[in-house]
């Protein structure tokens, strides 16, 4: 057998079923199920039912062939099934240049064959439907299936494919296509053949936007056989390209710049990119960061979410360096001697942190397995003499959870030193007590905070987001003696809560003495675990 991934469905759309059944019905039944609707009324239809985008002509060729096709029958069953697709500017006496003729691209309007996306070209004689969606009639230059238009299995976004044969010309904003395929970006003028188009996406409205979020999910699992990817926004007129990768949206911000998702323009990879502004004020941390990635980068490991691209840009130009020196700091003004470097990192992206998971229905098992996997990756890091300072669940992050993949994400505190003077790193609620002004800290802080998300895995609420000390401490160590569920985790986390850092259970300890059952690795498919649906721990709010 073939790699399952490569799998495409052959299966027809449901329109093309509905289309068979209705040419077995007598003539006059199937002229009026046809006529009920006008392309008007079809159109609006349309919108309603998933319209993403519109393929609109943007030369005389390209109008001339979207004309021949609308002026034929719409009863002309060699028609029928292209003519879906079109939508007509019935509005008369208007420049032909200012019409709104295009194609439609819709999830309620899908192509023959859903997982080979909308095929386009000017069709092959002799074959059903002439082995397109959208037909080009007569089009200047253009291959019987000259390119396809599709969502591809794990890519985050819309992609032109150049697979024709003939190799004829395929081009997206310039870049001659061959055998390959490429994000369609949201300015775009697309060149088949002689013909040039424009594919416009549709704007929406935030909750329209996660409507249309639900609708390509369900095409994903329907058609794809997968969950949806990571990244799948509809593109939009704020997007900036930087090399490869196309910048979508911001999904956090730091205090030297911020995180966006980003997609690669060529395979549709998503990715987290984290931007690090160097100045003369912040060298020190910035460069720290980057030699830890990098460092890490040498030493891969399965639970670290590291980095695997960076890029480097300096910025030299005054006024470039005043309109970015106000993003970081608007009462800064760069002197002559002041250099901003821009360092992008990219690294995988992942939409659910353990956040998600402590308030997700994931079974006590899958929690525990999680965790254990953290402490894998802290004792691997502890191994090469990295402490990470920022252990919570925000920095934490479950790819899936059949089989449970944990990875530790979010190394802007991390240090190589073995002992730190307090420089506040790390987040309030997550510090330990020698995380004070004044005071030296080591990597026993990482098993505090690992410790805190395990409480949290297991049912701890917590009242405030203050830092675990006096009373709260000793209504937290009374939680522990008393839990609400049976679990490994309760014995790692006292172990690991001690006051003296001298104290405290190690990583590596604890997965050998209480965790070495569910430190194992388990092939099975892959879930999310917000999709898992056995009882999660019940929680007592205590500190």
């Amino acid at each position: 057998m073939g790699d399952p991934s490569s799998w495409v469905s052959t299966e027809p759309s449901t329109h093309v079923l509905k289309e068979r059944e209705s040419e077995k019905l007598p003539s006059d039944e199937a002229s009026q199920i046809n006529g009920s609707k006008t392309e008007e009324a079809v159109a609006k239809g349309l919108e309603k039912e998933g319209t993403f985008a519109r393929l609109v002509p943007q030369n005389k060729y390209a109008r001339d062939a979207f004309q021949r096709l609308a002026q034929t029958t719409r009863d002309d069953p060699a028609h029928r099934h292209h003519k879906q697709f079109i939508h007509i500017d019935n509005r008369k006496d208007i420049n032909p240049l200012e019409r709104e003729d295009c194609f439609i691209f819709s999830l309620g309007l899908l192509p023959e064959f859903p997982a080979l996306g909308w095929r386009i070209g000017k069709g092959r004689p002799n074959r059903p439907n002439l082995s397109v969606d959208i037909r080009i009639h007569d089009g200047e230059g253009m291959a019987g299936v000259h390119a396809r238009f599709c969502w591809v299995k794990g890519g985050g976004g819309f992609f032109l494919v150049a697979d024709n044969l003939r190799e004829l010309p395929v081009i997206l904003n310039g870049e001659l296509l061959r055998r390959t395929q490429k994000l369609i970006p949201y300015r775009n003028l697309i060149q088949l053949g002689e013909c040039n188009f424009s594919l416009q996406f549709q704007e929406r409205s935030p909750a329209q936007e996660d409507q249309f979020q639900v609708e390509l999910s369900a095409f994903y699992l329907r058609v794809m056989r997968e969950n949806a990817p990571m990244l799948l926004p509809t593109p939009s007129g704020h997007e900036v390209t930087i090399g490869n990768w196309i910048v979508r949206n911001p999904i956090a911000s730091g205090s030297y710049g911020r995180v966006s998702s980003v997609s690669h323009m060529h395979t549709g990879q998503p990715a987290a990119a984290k931007e690090l502004w160097r100045t003369q004020r912040n060298r020190f941390s910035v460069d720290r960061e980057i030699f830890i990635a990098k460092h890490l980068q040498k030493h891969p490991h399965k639970r670290l979410g590291i980095p695997f691209e960076f890029y480097h840009r300096t910025i030299v130009d005054k006024a470039e360096k005043a309109r970015y020196a106000k993003l970081l700091d608007e009462n800064w003004s760069p002197g002559q001697a002041d250099a901003i470097d821009l360092h992008i990192l990219y690294s995988p992206l992942s939409t659910c942190n353990f956040l998600v998971v402590i308030k997700s229905k994931a079974s006590l098992d899958i929690r525990t397995r999680l965790f254990a996997q953290v402490l894998d990756g802290i004792a691997f890091l502890h191994s090469l003499g990295i402490s990470h300072r920022d252990i919570k669940p925000g920095n934490l992050v479950a790819r899936s959870y059949d089989p449970p993949d944990a990875q530790i994400i979010g190394f802007g505190c991390a240090t190589t030193d073995t002992r730190t003077l307090y420089d506040k790193p790390g987040t309030i609620p997550y510090l330990a007590p020698e995380q004070v002004e004044g005071q030296w800290h080591d990597k026993s802080v990482d098993y505090w905070a690992c410790a805190l998300v395990g409480a949290e895995l297991v049912g701890l609420r917590r009242r405030t987001n203050e830092r675990i000390s006096g009373e709260n401490y000793l209504l937290l160590c009374h939680w522990l003696d008393n839990p609400v569920v049976q679990s490994p985790i309760i014995e790692v986390c006292k172990g690991m809560l001690k006051i003296e850092p001298a104290e405290r259970l190690t990583a590596a300890d604890a997965l050998e003495n209480h965790l070495s059952a569910f430190h194992i690795h388990v092939n099975k498919g892959r879930k999310r675990v917000t999709d898992e649906n056995s009882p999660s721990p019940k929680g007592i709010r205590v500190v």
